[in-house]
């Protein structure tokens, strides 16, 4: 919600407090606000609800898209299975923890930096000492490009 729906809510509170009929209310803000001010209807729609004796100004929950769960423990969790088997897939990973597919894909490639190169999980940008130790783990390569 962002701040002037917030200040038109608490104006919309005052002046019902102040015994101002909802129609006065309409009529008072349209000349503060202008343009940027709430449909009459959600003038009316706010007024019945301080009538009714909400005192909160702000939006309650609604059910939608849960938010992205991307905790320490759950990361970490996605880390450890990811490094027990380099070919989980995203919907085993979140089947094994009990969280949404999206959730572990946001973590995978978002938060762990990861991707999926031949059917395994590998770090998309790889750190110095990474990048030194895969050539030194495989000489036969390391021949090859000196030559």
């Amino acid at each position: 919600m962002d701040s002037s729906r917030s200040a038109q809510r608490a104006v919309i509170q005052f002046l019902r407090a102040e015994g101002e009929h909802d129609s006065q209310i309409y009529r008072r803000m349209k000349e503060v606000y202008g343009e940027q001010c709430l449909a009459r209807c959600t003038i009316f729609r706010w007024c019945q609800r301080c009538e009714a004796g909400r005192v909160n100004i702000k939006d309650l929950p609604r059910p939608g898209q849960a938010h992205v769960e991307t905790n320490s423990d759950t990361i970490s969790a996605v880390y450890e299975l990811i490094r027990e088997n380099r070919r989980i897939t995203t919907r085993e990973t979140a089947v094994e923890l009990s969280r949404s597919k999206g959730t572990v894909h946001h973590i995978i490639h978002k938060k762990l930096g990861y991707g999926k190169v031949c059917a395994q999980w590998v770090p998309k940008h790889l750190s110095e000492n990474q990048k030194t130790a895969r050539w030194e783990l495989d000489p036969s390569t390391t021949q090859e490009f000196l030559h």
